[in-house]
């Protein structure tokens, strides 16, 4: 009788040992799968923003586009005053087409869309200018329209200052890290803006998130209705 008591507790003994052993390796194996699990959500949720920031950049630089090729050429300085351009007060005229900004001369129109003539003989299109500068992390397009009758086309302000009268600039992309911009000949050598027949245009679009920075690059590049 002694010896079975002895052994049912021996046996019972083992049974627990193996019983705590079991639940310390479940816990380790549970601990395991929901790391690797927040792992893989967290992966997920980066290639999602990445997805995201990548469509983002090409949604906006294809408006960029579409202005640059019904663009007849970039201008070198804005042709209208602009008192919320750079120089202002002292110089109105001191937005520059550089690596940096885009000057756009485009021709302007009604409110049927026929082309607006300064010189109809010799068919020369009066012309608004149409801005994309960054500040602040974002990719704005401002517009100056043309001081002429009829012009379909109004002018736009920097958000802050955006009145009934002079609406805010678009909004084209945020998160902006960098832009760049390049302006090639019809022989695609690096040229000046003014004797530019194409416009190649790169963007660096960036956002934190699980303590890291995902960021993406996107280029494109438009040739002048008149290159």
């Amino acid at each position: 009788m002694s010896r079975l008591r002895q052994l049912g507790e021996s046996q019972a003994g083992l049974t627990l040992v193996e019983l705590l052993i079991a639940l310390i390796l479940t816990a380790a194996l549970s601990g395991l799968i929901i790391s690797f699990s927040v792992d893989k959500l967290e992966q997920s949720a980066i290639q999602t923003m990445r997805y995201d920031l990548l469509t983002n950049a090409e949604t906006g630089l294809n408006r960029v586009t579409n202005d640059i090729r019904i663009a007849s050429d970039a201008d070198t300085n804005n042709r209208w005053q602009d008192p919320y351009s750079p120089g202002a007060p002292s110089n109105e005229l001191s937005w520059q087409s550089n690596s940096s900004t885009l000057v756009l001369a485009i021709a302007a129109v009604d409110n049927k869309n026929n082309i607006i003539f300064d010189d109809a003989h010799d068919y020369v299109s009066a012309k608004n200018n149409i801005i994309y500068y960054v500040q602040n992390g974002s990719l704005y397009r401002r517009v100056l329209a043309a001081p002429v009758s009829g012009n379909a086309a109004v002018t736009t302000c920097p958000p802050i200052d955006a009145t009934t009268s002079c609406p805010a600039d678009a909004d084209v992309l945020d998160n902006v890290s960098s832009f760049s911009i390049q302006y090639y000949d019809s022989n695609g050598t690096v040229t000046t803006p003014v004797d530019a027949h194409s416009v190649q245009l790169n963007v660096t679009l960036s956002e934190n998130k699980f303590g890291q920075n995902i960021s993406v690059q996107y280029a494109t590049r438009m040739v002048f209705r008149n290159g």
